[in-house]
């Protein structure tokens, strides 16, 4: 096999950066895939299941056809047993143009999000992979970027390029066309959300013209999508991915509002003509009932790592395969490592006036053993844990959280790329928002 990487390498080493050999499958237990029937972005997903929930949860609807019991409240009782396995769904963005008769034929995924649900649902987390990353296609034989995948061949080649290239196994995917995000937000009469920048961007070709203030606004579903695509700044397309991770915390608030599960119907109604899945009303009920009671902020977050190419005329993400395969053991496999927690290097990263904030932090971790430096930053933040070291596990965190209340609701994100850090292993990020 070195031979054919070293020839695949030479071959390629005059027209683009060396490519770096993909992820080899490492199942811990291999099974036929199931056959497929027939992500717009991860938002559009969490807009599916926060809508369907709050449509369950208030509604006495029989989804699945069988008989249903309601709480005293009316309320109806989703508490179905998960699956005592992991569950990993594919959920893409496909980059369709608006009033195409199938958006899903021809049209590139722009946005590829890996879930895995840990057995009997009991946590869940979500790797992002950047659209330019550099792999072979399944069933081409050739390099290319990975959202080109469904473009040749659908969902099936898309899901099987995934399962090729980092080795897990797909059991489920979930498309959905772009030009949806427009329409639902509208429903949803806007999203709150923090802009971090300024943002101008003008692509007349294409249609997409972004103009967005820093500062806290109600987007519309145009200027959402604006965020969402925005990429013209010095992160790239991982601070494009990193702003879908905002925007996260942002929808989650919203499906909260007691004035959204009025508009529900009409967005039902809508979302059928802009999704293609395999998944069964059954499987998306037992997917309601675990992301009705789990903890959103156990939810761990990370960026296939890698760095930009810097060699040929085509932009490439070249994916760094130790630290893959690092991020998808703890992921996926959910593997434990034997790292002594105090051993850590900790920063903490607070706006001006959030220093009393982080002094409190600092002072609590320090008490605990660990080594604490804190660093000060007039740039606009969020608040988030990151994990640079691929070698701490979630385990570590959710013990730090349960025993800093202080940091209990802060999200978690796998950044061993280091933005914003301050620590060498760890960053806890404290914005004044």
């Amino acid at each position: 096999m070195r031979n054919s990487v070293n020839k695949v390498n030479s071959s390629l080493e005059d027209r683009t950066q060396i490519y770096r050999i993909p992820i080899r499958p490492q199942y811990k237990r291999r099974r036929r895939p199931k056959k497929q029937n027939s992500f717009m972005r991860f938002i559009m997903v969490l807009l599916l299941f926060g809508g369907l929930i709050y449509f369950f949860a208030n509604y006495k609807t029989d989804f699945v056809g069988q008989q249903t019991a309601t709480n005293p409240h009316g309320a109806m009782d989703l508490n179905i047993n998960f699956s005592p396995k992991t569950q990993n769904i594919l959920l893409m963005g496909v980059d369709a143009p608006q009033n195409e008769d199938n958006p899903f034929k021809g049209n590139r995924s722009d946005t590829m999000l890996l879930i895995s649900v840990a057995p009997y649902g009991k946590n869940v987390n979500v790797i992002s992979i950047p659209r330019d990353s550099k792999v072979y296609i399944a069933g081409k034989n050739k390099i290319d970027k990975i959202n080109h995948a469904f473009a040749f061949g659908g969902p099936k080649a898309a899901v099987k390029t995934v399962e090729e290239t980092f080795g897990v196994r797909i059991h489920n995917y979930l498309a959905i066309s772009n030009a949806g995000v427009i329409e639902m937000i509208d429903i949803l009469g806007g999203l709150p959300i923090y802009i971090e920048k300024n943002m101008k961007y003008d692509d007349y070709s294409g249609k997409l013209h972004i103009n967005l203030k820093q500062g806290n606004h109600i987007l519309s579903g145009k200027q959402t999508e604006g965020y969402l695509r925005f990429r013209h700044d010095s992160f790239g397309d991982i601070g494009r991915i990193r702003r879908q991770q905002w925007f996260f915390n942002a929808l989650l608030a919203r499906l909260k509002d007691p004035s959204v599960v009025m508009k529900l119907p009409e967005l039902l109604k809508t979302i059928p003509q802009y999704i293609q899945t395999d998944l069964s009303p059954y499987d998306m009920t037992r997917f309601l009932s675990m992301a009705k009671n789990i903890d959103m902020s156990t939810i761990q977050v990370g960026t296939i790592p890698g760095a930009p190419s810097t060699k040929g005329i085509i932009s490439y993400w070249i994916i760094d395969p130790d630290k893959t395969q690092d991020l998808i053991n703890k992921m996926v496999y959910r593997t434990k490592s034997d790292i002594d927690a105090k051993d850590l290097s900790i920063g903490i990263l607070y706006a001006d006036s959030k220093e009393k904030n982080a002094a409190i932090i600092k002072d609590e971790l320090e008490s605990k053993g660990y080594a604490v430096r804190m660093q000060q930053s007039n740039s606009a933040m969020k608040d988030y844990i990151a994990i640079h070291n691929l070698d701490i596990t979630g385990d570590v965190i959710n013990d730090m959280k349960k025993s800093i209340p202080e940091i209990k609701d802060k999200h978690t994100i796998y950044d061993p790329i280091g933005i914003n850090r301050t620590g060498k292993d760890l960053t806890i990020v404290i914005s004044d928002l």
